[in-house]
């Protein structure tokens, strides 16, 4: 009994042992998707636990937050669409906080049935790499929650396989990157060996299309932005005018113009997001074969096309395109460096040129070529550029022919003369003779009277000389007589001198003597008044010391006075002052100016600027000669 037992043991031992073989194998041989291993998976889990229903789920993560996209869903019965959809809703609700937590769990979620047994939900969670990325629920009843643990245990042995899946997967992509990059060394050698442009580009059609399993493989080359053959796969001679090679660049220009992939599968009518439709009309010619068209970039430029032609019925997966794609990339610029030095000197001087040319007005970089022109013109008008360069300098209007009255002798202000019943003062015309002022002539008066009467008694004791014969003393009284008369005509001159007239006709330009009157007192020589013609006037420039070497008599120039300073007259340089002046902190010359044109409204003594032109100059000196003078001062070059 004993010993029928052990076999009894001994045969469920073996029976569990092969279906645990089975399972590995099953589980080792699922699908390389992820929704495929966890189906195979939950088949696996729902035998092992005896589970009446199974749910499983990937997990898509956001930052901190995640969701729950179901994948496989096993259910024994024919239950309808909406009731499946509450049953994977409820599973996501059950695992959501086994997730958040981080850990397995077995949970009840209904009571004991008719043999008393309860029921529970047991999940697992799926890592890679020590993080989450997908879940298993099973539905199972079971006597308690020890024997629910227990289940779950053999769940999670099963589970444990997905390290299995995983190892695979990358063991197989490696694989994948490894035969890639000797695909590609493979490629760069046969490019690299080759001697010439023609001869590399024939040997990579030639690997491409061993290596890839293609028909027939063929490279265009861009040139004045059209495609043109220059090799075909396993064929040294072909007429570029022939049929073949013009539908072959028509389909190369439509991958040209979209800057993709263009792949064309007649058998699944399956084709890349893009227009094919050159693709297509080629596909049909060439009896249905599959076009997959690859661009060859150099940086973001595309210089090149290569399309393979597969067989019909081939497939071509996605991943197959995009490593071909990587490996044309990986060489275009190979082939470039190879293109540009397979040429004529004449050839490359040619484009050269050319490339320049379209760099330079080209739509690349528009902004640094703009900044660019703009600098050379700037520094070409700098050097080039010769405006007329203008002297400035400040000026002051004064008469031309003013005339200055001052007081002939010392004396006293008697009477201060009306012009329209108004005092002479500063502001008022006046005519030539007119009178101005008269000073105190009593004194002279007095002079002249006392001269007359001392006059007329010498005459009347030359007469009384005479008549007595006395011929000496009357010619000494005829003498005392004329030196008495002399004196009396000076005192005249003088008491006609106390009238102040004007010399010339003009306005009163100095000269108030309205509170001076009535005795005041003058000195001679001092001025009292000064009388000019205010439209007869001239500039007096103050020309800086660093500026007057430029000046020369006879230029024109233009000036403008503070008041009116959007009105400039001209004017020509009449002469020079040699010596110079200290004015606020500077040593200026004066420079006089005769005014083409006048303005009725300007008056002596009005400021401005004045600018006068020297002659042409280059803008850079006029910007730098005043820098450049000091520093050759300063430092003695």
């Amino acid at each position: 009994m004993a010993t029928g037992m052990l076999d009894t043991s001994t045969n469920k031992g073996g029976e569990l042992a092969t279906n645990r073989s089975q399972l590995l194998q099953r589980l080792l041989s699922a699908g390389e998707s992820l929704p495929a291993f966890m189906q195979d998976m939950l088949a696996t889990q729902l035998q092992v636990v005896a589970g009446t229903e199974a749910a499983g789920f990937v997990i898509e993560r956001a930052g901190e937050s995640f969701t729950l996209r179901a994948v496989a869903h096993l259910r024994p019965d024919e239950a309808s669409t909406e009731v499946r959809a509450a049953a994977i809703a409820a599973f996501g609700n059950l695992i959501k906080p086994c997730v958040q937590q981080n850990r397995d769990g077995a949970m009840e979620i209904a009571g004991a049935d008719a043999h008393g047994e309860p029921q529970y939900c047991l999940v697992t969670l799926l890592r890679s790499q020590g993080q989450v990325v997908a879940a298993s629920a099973v539905i199972t009843r079971c006597l308690n929650g020890e024997r629910a643990k227990q289940r779950l245990v053999s769940m999670e042995l099963v589970a444990g396989y997905f390290d299995l899946y995983t190892l695979r997967r990358a063991t197989q992509q490696t694989q994948q990157i490894a035969q890639s990059h000797q695909h590609v060394l493979q490629l760069a050698q046969a490019v690299a060996t080759a001697e010439g442009f023609e001869s590399a580009a024939m040997n990579l059609c030639n690997e491409l299309a061993t290596r890839a399993g293609a028909s027939r493989v063929s490279l265009g080359w861009l040139k004045h932005e059209q495609v043109r053959i220059r090799a075909l796969s396993h064929t040294e001679k072909f007429d570029k005018r022939q049929e073949l090679v013009t539908d072959l660049q028509k389909v190369m220009e439509e991958c040209l113009d979209q800057e993709e992939i263009v792949q064309f599968d007649p058998s699944s009518q399956e084709a890349s997001p893009n227009v094919t439709r050159c693709a297509r009309q080629f596909s049909q010619q060439q009896g249905g074969e599959t076009i997959l068209s690859l661009p060859l970039k150099r940086g973001a430029e595309i210089v090149g096309v290569v399309t393979l032609e597969f067989a019909a019925g081939q497939k071509i997966t996605p991943n197959a395109a995009a490593g071909l794609a990587i490996a044309v990339d990986l060489l275009a610029p190979q082939l470039w460096d190879r293109q540009q030095n397979d040429r004529w000197l004449i050839q490359k001087t040619g484009d050269s040129i050319r490339y320049t040319a379209e760099l330079a007005v080209g739509k690349k970089h528009m902004l640094a070529k703009t900044i660019i022109a703009l600098s050379l013109a700037l520094v070409i008008f700098i050097v080039l550029y010769k405006p007329v360069y203008r002297v400035a300098a400040p000026f002051q209007f004064v008469p031309v022919h003013p005339s200055t009255v001052s007081a002939p002798f010392d004396g006293y202000v008697w009477e201060l003369a009306k012009v329209d019943q108004s005092f002479v003062q500063p502001g008022v015309s006046v005519v030539a003779g007119q009178v101005l002022m008269t000073l105190d002539s009593t004194e002279l008066r007095n002079k002249l009277a006392e001269a007359l009467t001392r006059a007329n008694a010498l005459q009347k004791q030359a007469d009384d000389h005479r008549s007595k014969g006395k011929t000496a003393e009357a010619v000494i009284a005829l003498e005392d007589r004329k030196a008495a008369l002399e004196e009396a005509n000076l005192y005249q001159t003088q008491i006609d001198r106390t009238v102040i007239r004007a010399p010339i006709d003009g306005e009163i330009l100095r000269g108030d003597w309205r509170d001076k009157q009535n005795k005041s007192p003058v000195k001679r020589g001092e001025v009292l008044f000064e009388i000019a013609n205010r439209q007869d006037l001239r500039a007096e420039l103050s020309v800086s010391e660093r500026d007057v070497q430029e000046l020369k008599v006879g230029q024109d120039g233009q000036l403008a006075t503070t008041s009116l300073p959007t009105e400039k007259k001209p004017f020509v340089v009449q002469r020079i002052v040699p010596q110079g002046e200290a004015k606020d902190n500077d040593n200026v010359f004066r420079v006089w100016v005769d005014l083409k044109e006048t303005n009725p409204d300007w008056r002596p003594g009005m400021m401005g600027e004045a600018r006068v032109e020297v002659g042409q100059r280059r803008v850079a000196w006029i910007w730098t000669h005043r820098l450049v003078d000091f520093l050759r001062l300063k430092l003695w070059m």
